[in-house]
């Protein structure tokens, strides 16, 4: 017995708009926080920078240092006639006890101390993640329309044959509430006698929605049959 073949149809539907939605809208997010961080970060460091004397330092110890931190550089400098130690708040892997390095300090405040080299690479880094998070988001997403625009242009105008169903797989690639969804496979034996297998794209229904006893349609470019458009939502029910 098979699920109602209109609530399955509506269900599915939902499923894939959902997961365009948070998968773009995730990647996209992320990317756009990197770009305020980095943004954020470069801010910051030419804010102080104007109101900041460089001073150089000697690293008396790395504390903490472990097999997974880098540890936190301990540094001794001179501003004005005394002499000052304090925590650096980021390290790099060129740091080690007894190397110089310059930090800047806050005019008027010798212990507040800066070591702005490192965000160097730190904002470019930012940059180019939330490039890469972005692109992705927004090139999935128009991937999905080129997919969708593909699929109407076939439905219009597309050879439609019946095609005897072969397999029903789920799409481990992709997965929403750790469910997958279904693609299906199907084989076409033209006039001719000559043989035509199909693969559908991802259709977020339940293995169990799908009839393998209908045939599927399959709507075919005229021109080039390699061109296809696997239609599962006709075999649902």
């Amino acid at each position: 017995m098979y699920p109602d073949r209109e609530k399955a149809l509506a269900r599915g539907k939902r499923k894939d708009k959902t997961f365009i939605r948070v998968f773009c809208g995730i990647f996209i997010s992320v990317g756009i926080i990197l770009f305020a961080v980095s943004i954020i970060v470069g801010v910051s460091d030419h804010t102080f920078r104007q109101k900041a004397e460089p001073v150089d330092v000697v690293i008396l110890a790395m504390r903490g240092v472990t097999g997974e931190s880098l540890g936190t550089p301990v540094v001794r400098y001179t501003v004005g006639g005394e002499t000052y130690t304090t925590t650096l708040n980021v390290a790099t892997s060129s740091m080690h006890p007894g190397k110089r390095i310059t930090v800047y300090y806050e005019k008027g405040n010798p212990q507040e101390v800066r070591y702005l080299d490192a965000n160097g690479w730190l904002i470019p880094l930012f940059v180019f993640m939330g490039f890469v998070f972005a692109g992705m988001g927004t090139a999935f997403w128009l991937v999905k329309r080129s997919r969708e625009r593909k699929a109407r242009r076939l439905l219009a105008t597309g050879k439609v044959v019946e095609a005897e169903i072969t397999g029903i797989r789920e799409d481990t690639t992709r997965s929403m509430n750790r469910r997958h969804p279904i693609t299906v496979s199907c084989r076409y034996t033209a006039p001719d006698g000559r043989v035509y297998f199909f693969h559908s794209g991802p259709f977020w229904y339940e293995s169990y929605e799908i009839n393998p006893k209908k045939k599927v349609r399959v709507y075919v470019d005229r021109n080039n049959p390699a061109n296809y458009y696997v239609d599962v939502s006709s075999v649902v029910g």
